[in-house]
Formats: C-alpha cells, sequence, structure tokens
C-alpha cells in the first residue's frame, strides 16, 4: 500500500493504531527537515526555496 492509500485508510480508520504506527514509520522522501534551532527566517527561505523549485518544475 503506497503512503497516499495508507494516509486515505487511516483517515477513514482512525482507530487503526497498527495502521498509525506503520504510516508514522514510513520515510517521507520529500520531506523538509529543519532542526529546532533553525531560526524562523531560516526556515521561511527553505520553505519559499522548495516551494519555488516545486512551482517551476510543474
Amino acid at each position: 500500500m503506497s503512503l497516499n492509500e495508507l494516509r486515505k485508510y487511516i483517515l477513514k480508520n482512525r482507530k487503526d493504531e497498527i495502521a498509525w504506527k506503520e504510516f508514522v514509520s514510513r520515510p517521507r522522501p520529500h520531506a523538509i527537515i529543519v532542526t529546532a534551532e533553525t531560526s524562523l527566517e531560516e526556515q521561511e527561505r527553505i520553505l519559499q526555496e522548495a516551494s519555488r523549485k516545486k512551482h517551476s518544475s510543474n
């Protein structure tokens, strides 16, 4: 089951703890990860850059 399919399943079956554990354990290849030490300004810059890249690739 793909991550998107699993997400849809969980939204319909919110009490399925096994499915939830599987969902949160799956890697997110396109996730943007920043540490707590990253300043808000830097976080904004990172998100704006990612948004530009996403829109320019479409």
